[in-house]
Order: structure tokens, then sequence, then C-alpha cells
């Protein structure tokens, strides 16, 4: 396959947002037919809100500043006001939230991304998939950290599902702990996605200290989650970041030359075609994830003391670190090995270390095998030495 092959940028379509809006959001009306009973009525997708934008510096950080002034604004309550919050909207009662649970940002170009570790991370316009969502989920915060992992399973069932990236040579996995990559006819998998989640606090209370609270400053209101996920779409091979990275486009063509099939169930050429791809993809990662989300939700109502074992279960699944030998490199240019073992009920990766290094240069020592738990750091997965 050839870049020659893909469109030029500036002939990209934006995503349609009418779509967006009909399929994701609440109680939308719809006309005459589109709710397939030839009636009027209206559609309930779960999302309270879409916001499509043609650039920003970063949809995580639009959303998490947004926040952040929300929360000032909160602040200047009466001190003889004492608001309820709605666990639905994660708002004050009385109190309106311009981001509610289930809020989202998308953006057709991203100039300031950040990843994990403070990578940077930059998205050409209509390319690729952009997008951020608020959640205030009704969950413990100890179970927050799974989040993203949710919504990277999330994306892993659409990729299998929805465009056949479930063979033995081409098959969407989910690496701990934020990274969706698609295993390769040879050689090691590609990176074709990438998740961040970031906590805000919740609301720190300026009022006389309520009955049973230890202090003014320990009252607070519900905190969020700001999920982001940046989806490599419509990338050319040479549009890449890295060798190590792929595209959607780049694997469902290379799905429909070995199988003769559109995995998409529709061209892969036209701008028309390649616009429908992404807002069909946003849409459908998306639905899954609400869906996801509210069955965890729900679990956790009827079971709090097994959430982390549920989400465990969940993840575990579509986990292809699990059992692999893997490098964990460390703050401070530290790095140890071993075998992937499991997960911890926070969502923490165990690995069985039987060595390590304290600087790159250093050569790497043994050690008395251990089980480690690391909720930071990057992983490598490691393949045998031919």
């Amino acid at each position: 396959m050839t870049s020659e092959s893909f469109p030029a940028v500036d002939a990209l379509l934006p995503l349609d947002e009418d779509l967006l809006r009909r399929r994701l959001l609440m109680d939308v009306p719809v006309t005459s037919g589109l709710d397939g009973d030839g009636d009027s009525g209206s559609r309930s997708g779960a999302y309270a809100r879409i916001e499509r934008v043609e650039s920003v510096g970063s949809t995580n950080q639009y959303l998490l500043d947004a926040l952040a002034a929300e929360a000032q604004s909160r602040m200047a309550y009466s001190a003889d006001s004492a608001p309820a919050f709605d666990s639905d909207s994660g708002s004050e009662t009385g109190v309106s939230s311009q981001w509610p649970h289930l809020s989202v940002l998308t953006a057709e170009e991203q100039t300031g991304g950040r990843g994990r570790l403070g990578r940077s991370w930059a998205s050409s316009k209509s390319t690729s998939l952009s997008t951020s969502v608020v959640l205030r989920p009704r969950l413990d915060p100890a179970h927050w950290g799974w989040l993203s992992m949710l919504a990277g399973r999330s994306l892993v069932d659409t990729l299998r599902q929805d465009y056949g990236l479930d063979t033995e040579s081409q098959r969407a996995v989910l690496k701990w702990p934020n990274d969706v990559q698609v295993t390769q006819a040879s050689g090691a998998e590609k990176k074709i996605s990438g998740i961040l989640a970031a906590a805000v606090p919740g609301t720190r209370s300026a009022r006389p200290r309520l009955p049973g609270a230890a202090s003014a400053d320990a009252q607070t209101g519900p905190g969020a989650v700001v999920l982001g996920v940046g989806i490599n779409v419509l990338l050319s091979p040479h549009q890449l970041p890295t060798d190590a990275a792929t595209s959607v486009l780049i694997e469902l063509r290379r799905a429909r030359a070995e199988t003769g099939v559109e995995p998409a169930g529709h061209g892969l050429e036209s701008p028309e075609d390649l616009a429908l791809l992404r807002t069909e993809l946003l849409c459908n990662v998306l639905e899954r994830f609400a869906e996801r989300l509210a069955k965890v939700e729900e679990y956790a109502s009827q079971h709090p003391e097994r959430v982390a074992e549920f989400l465990s279960e969940q993840i575990a699944e579509v986990l292809g670190t699990i059992g692999q030998r893997v490098r964990v490199e460390l703050p401070g240019d530290r790095a140890e090995r071993g075998v992937a073992r499991g997960l911890g009920a926070d969502g923490a990766l165990q690995v069985l270390v039987t060595e390590f290094r304290t600087a790159p240069e250093e050569s790497w020592q043994p050690c008395e095998p251990r089980l480690s738990s690391f909720s930071a750091g990057d992983v490598v997965h490691l393949r045998p030495s031919p």
C-alpha cells in the first residue's frame, strides 16, 4: 500500500454532526422514518452533550479548565446555603453544570494534546478522532482507575465486532494500561489508539461544617473524570508518528485485501465514505462505552465488594499484556523486567519481576522473583530472541 492511495488532508470532510447527535444524545427528536416506525418521535441515546469543534489545543485540557472554572463558581455560594448533590449530573442542586455526566467534546484537529508521561500528541485536521468525555460515575473513586481500560475494551470490541479486526494475523488488543493495538502478520503489534484519564477533585466547600463532617474543608461535592481518547483513523503510513503505529484505514484496507470484503460496509476511498467511517466509529465506541459503564454501575450497586473482580474479568478478556514478558520503565530511568501475571484491585499491573537495572546504561541484574504492582510506568512487551 502506498501513501499516494490516501486522500490529501485538505480533501477530507468533517464529522457528521447531525448523525452524532441523532445517535448519541438523550431524547433527540426525529422526523418521520428516522425512528424506524414511520412516525415522528424521539431517540434516546446515553449522552447529555455533544460538541464538535474545528481545532483545540487539547480536548482533555479544555474540559479540565472548564470544570475547574465551574468549581470556582460553586465556591461562591452563600454561607447559609446547604446544597444537595444530584448523583446523576454530578452538580449541586440548583447549580447548573455546562458539562454534566457523559458530555463529549470532539475536535477535528488537536494541536497540543498530551499522552501518558507528558508525551505530546497532535492530530492533523479530520484524520483522527480526538475526543474527551466528562464522567461523574456512580462508582467508588477507588475504581475510577479502571475507566481508561473500560474505554479501551469498548474500542477493542468495536474494531473486532464492527470492523472484523479479530483474526489471527489482525486482531485488536488492549495493552496495559491505555493503548489499543492491532496484531500484524509478522512482527510486533502496532498502536492505533491511546487513552488518558484525568481526575477532577470534588468541589471544596466554604460553608460552615455540617453535622457529622470533620471540618469545613473536608466537605466536598462529587469529583469527575475527563477521559480522553485519541484514535488514528485516516492517517497514511507517512503521517504516522512512529513505525510502531497504524491507523484504522490502513488496517481496514489490509483486511479488505485479504478477504475481498468491505469491512466498514461501504467504500474506503471517497471523502464522503471516510467522513462516514470516522463518524460511525466514534458513535460505535461511545455507545459501547456508555453501555459498559452503565453495567458496571449497576453491578456496583448490587455487589459493591466485588466491583474490582467484575472489572478485571472484563478487561482481561482483551488484554494482550497478561502472560507477556515485559519491561516496565520507571521514573528516574529505572526499569524492571518480568512476566505480567494479572491486575490488582485498582487496575495496577502485577508483574513477577526477575531482573532490574538502575539506569539505561547499566546492565540488567537478576533478583529474587517478587510480585510487584505497577500503577504507573511505560510497559514494553518483550519478544523472545529468535
